[in-house]
């Protein structure tokens, strides 16, 4: 049964593939009508995808580019803007000191450990790691984001995806520098946004050494005041400092060195606790909860009221991270050498506030008055925080040797090896001898040789293969002194083959269709249970992903028009989730709960990308991403019981995923944008006026699929006024005020209540409470840029 939903699965997206591809060609006679005398000099974008410079066109890979423009003019102002730009991108949080879960094409990690995401990040193809949503975009050229297993070319942590940023060249030979200042009110806000950054690049030896020193202060307004003491709710404070040296001693060597450092200043995040007394309020139809006494969920999320929440004492969230990177080029006659080398230090201090609620009489807006009564009582969670820290670290190297690339066989072959260190710390534990609070310790090596070869059968068809082989040791380090004490280390080793096959074929010089096969694999994940009081480590397997993918890059009218597509259909082995299994200790089989392969899982879907300059004034851009997770459990496994809530049995009984989705991923979800442009506007300056919209369908906050997050529309627009050294320009960013809920917490999980109703017989007898993500509300602002 499931073979034969699988076989119709792939078989649908290759037919809708096929036919859109028929479409595109029918329109080529269409598309010569459209501007036809635009003497439009069209730029072709670049990427570096598969380790060496390509046009993207040229470029059999699903590849979302965002050049610095468009990252200015969409007003992608950080990592969690990206998802408004890009289909099929998710991120959970809608605040940087929200833990970030990275999902991409219907699949997402189930947990905001950066050690288990799907989707890594790279600077100039130099690995990052922990959470980065504050990462500033200074002086970045584009972003790359490309879709499906990427160990081919990026490394580990790339099973459902790669995001890298390119950073500007240097080479001027006069001093160069760029300034850019903005002023910005959230709606119902108690403080303002404003952005300062700058940058100078200058030559220190004529034609040969180059130094670029930039640096960045900025502030996301808050978006309301804390019940309890009026902090400003979801304010967002950083200072980033670069510099880059470029060495060119000669034409055939460069030497690329970076240095950054940021610190981050956050305030407590959006995230809303609804009670069953708000979701009776509503109106919104109930749902019982099977295995949780007669309570209920909510079967639509009412939208968040960031009004009510409350600060609890967490006053700020602390980052401090370091980041250097070393590159070095060296071409040998024809053939390319390039050595990379980086390093990644972060220290970040957060409170954790379990249900950020005031509880005080009189503080909270719906339970305030409560407070005292013998309406409600105080829940556990009600002002209950705790503070921790994490220290992460890594570093990597990896060797490249390119041959060249104007030769109908194409080889590139590398090295790598890659270093993680993480600790978690809660210091209210902390004790003489664990004076840190020291929780655990682990680390992460990682040994890779890849390569591959494009060879062109033909001037129209051309065959890629490309592989990885990988040796990964996942480490929970032995730490006695640890607020979950271990004596002995334990570990976990695997060597997997990640390849990639590629067929692609020139319909013409502007047409391109390919299909693919790649795998991805995610690290095995550790955790530490108490069995009869000892402690023992146990380990989930490496989760694994097929992906087969059909696509096609079009460009027609001399590049004025481009539509590209990629149908795919998706498949995982041993998929990760917390679970509980018995474990067979001595005699007994012990009930432990802990991360667990599950089961099997299945995603199909498609992305649309086009754009359109319909006049040399007017352009229109839009893209569409449709991705449809489903679990395909054979087997019924036991889940913990908070998270088993919401499906049919008893507690304790064995649940099955079967026909069930991911929790916060939307099937549907797409952009609309459009430009209207005109040339020597005013005193020789451009206008650009510019509107775009982001659709996100609705989606599941539970695993039991019960509470649905509805869908909404976004919209920003921008007006600017640019000439050959100076930009004016106004802004507004949800300009609508859109408050819908765009999360709803990571593993579906219900939120701990910090008022309990004595009504039980209206609001149940084991209530649970709902974490609904808000979004930041509208805000308007100018921005000044100038360059010299």
């Amino acid at each position: 049964m499931k073979k034969t939903k699988t076989f119709k699965r792939t078989l649908l997206a290759q037919a809708m593939l096929t036919l859109a591809s028929v479409g595109v060609l029918t329109t080529t006679s269409a598309a010569q009508d459209v501007n036809n005398t635009t003497d439009a000099d069209v730029e072709r974008v670049v990427v570096t995808a598969k380790n060496r410079v390509e046009p993207l066109q040229e470029v059999p890979l699903a590849i979302n580019v965002l050049s610095s423009d468009d990252l200015k003019n969409g007003q992608v102002n950080g990592l969690r803007d990206l998802q408004d730009a890009v289909p099929n991108l998710y991120l959970s949080a809608s605040n940087r000191n929200d833990p970030t879960a990275v999902g991409m094409r219907g699949l997402t990690p189930n947990t905001s450990d950066e050690r288990y995401q799907g989707v890594s990040f790279f600077l100039d193809g130099v690995p990052l790691s922990g959470q980065l949503a504050s990462l500033g975009l200074n002086g970045i050229e584009r972003v790359e984001v490309i879709k499906g297993p990427q160990a081919a070319s990026f490394g580990r942590a790339t099973y459902s995806g790669a995001v890298n940023f390119i950073t500007q060249e240097l080479g001027s030979d006069v001093v160069t520098g760029s300034f850019r200042a903005k002023l910005g009110q959230v709606t119902g806000g108690p403080d303002t946004s404003y952005l300062l950054e700058g940058s100078v690049e200058m030559p220190l030896i004529e034609d040969k050494l180059w130094l670029n020193v930039a640096g960045s202060v900025f502030q996301n307004g808050g978006v309301a005041e804390a019940t309890d003491d009026g902090t400003s709710i979801g304010q967002e404070r950083s200072q980033i400092a670069s510099l880059d040296l470029l060495y060119k001693p000669s034409d055939t060597l460069s030497i690329k060195l970076k240095g950054m450092f940021s610190h981050d200043k956050d305030h407590s995040s959006l995230a809303v606790i609804q009670h069953p007394r708000e979701w009776v309020e509503a109106g919104v139809d109930l749902v019982t909860l099977p295995r949780a006494s007669g309570s209920f969920y909510p079967s639509v999320l009412p939208d968040p009221d960031v009004d009510l929440i409350a600060n609890l004492g967490a006053d700020s969230f602390l980052r401090d991270r370091y980041f250097a990177s070393l590159i070095v080029n060296k071409e040998i006659g024809d053939y390319e050498l390039t050595y990379s080398a980086g390093y990644y230090y972060s220290e970040d201090d957060r409170e954790f506030s379990f249900s950020a609620r005031a509880y005080l009489p009189g503080q909270d807006p719906v339970f305030g008055d409560l407070v005292g009564t013998d309406e409600i009582d105080l829940g556990f969670f009600a002002g209950f925080t705790i503070p921790a820290s994490e220290i992460f670290e890594n570093y990597s190297q990896q060797l490249v040797l390119l041959s060249p690339g104007d030769s109908d066989f194409r080889w590139r072959a590398g090295l790598y090896y890659f270093y993680e260190f993480d600790e978690t710390q809660f210091t209210s534990f902390a004790s003489d001898a664990n004076p840190d609070g020291t929780a655990r310790k682990e680390k992460l090596e990682n040994y890779a040789v890849f390569g591959g070869f494009d060879y062109d059968l033909t001037e129209q068809l051309t065959l890629s293969v490309e592989g990885r082989i990988a040796d990964e040791k996942v480490t929970y380090m032995a730490c006695p002194n640890c607020t979950s004490p271990i004596d002995t280390a334990g570990s976990n080793s695997s060597t997997d083959f990640s390849p990639r096959v590629t067929l692609s074929y020139k319909l013409s010089e502007d047409n391109m269709l390919y299909g693919l096969y790649s795998s991805g694999v995610k690290s095995a994940r550790q955790s530490l249970v108490q069995v009869n009081g000892e402690p023992l480590i146990v380990v989930a397997d490496p989760e694994e992903l097929d992906n087969f993918e059909l696509g096609s890059k079009n460009e027609f009218n001399d590049g004025l028009i481009t539509l590209n597509m990629a149908a795919f259909y998706q498949h995982v082995e041993n998929q990760q989730l917390v679970s509980s299994i018995n474990l067979p200790i001595g005699d007994q089989l012990i009930p432990v709960t802990y991360v667990n392969n599950v089961g099997e899982s299945e995603v199909y879907g498609f992305e649309l990308e086009s754009r359109v300059a319909v006049t040399e004034a007017f352009t229109l851009t839009g893209s569409l991403g449709y991705a449809d997770h489903e679990f395909v459990n054979d087997e019924p496994f036991v889940m913990s019981a908070t998270s088993a809530w919401g499906f049919e049995g008893e507690v304790g009984d064995p649940v099955s995923l079967d026909g069930k989705t991911q929790t916060n991923i939307p099937k549907w979800n797409g952009t609309i944008g459009s430009e209207y442009y005109v040339d020597d506007f005013y005193k020789n300056m451009s206008l650009s006026v510019r509107l775009d919209a982001k659709y996100r369908g609705e989606f599941y906050a539970d695993l039991s699929n019960l509470v649905t997050v509805k869908s909404a529309w976004t919209f920003n627009g921008r007006i600017s006024l640019t000439g050959d050294d100076l930009e004016v320009a106004l802004y507004g960013k949800n300009i609508f005020n859109q408050d819908r809920a765009i999360g709803a917490g990571l593993a579906g999980a219900s939120s701990g209540c910090a008022f309990v109703e004595t009504d039980t017989a209206t609001y149940g007898s084991n209530q649970q409470c709902l974490q609904a993500t808000a979004q930041r509300p509208a805000e308007f602002g100018v921005e000044i840029g100038y360059k010299f």
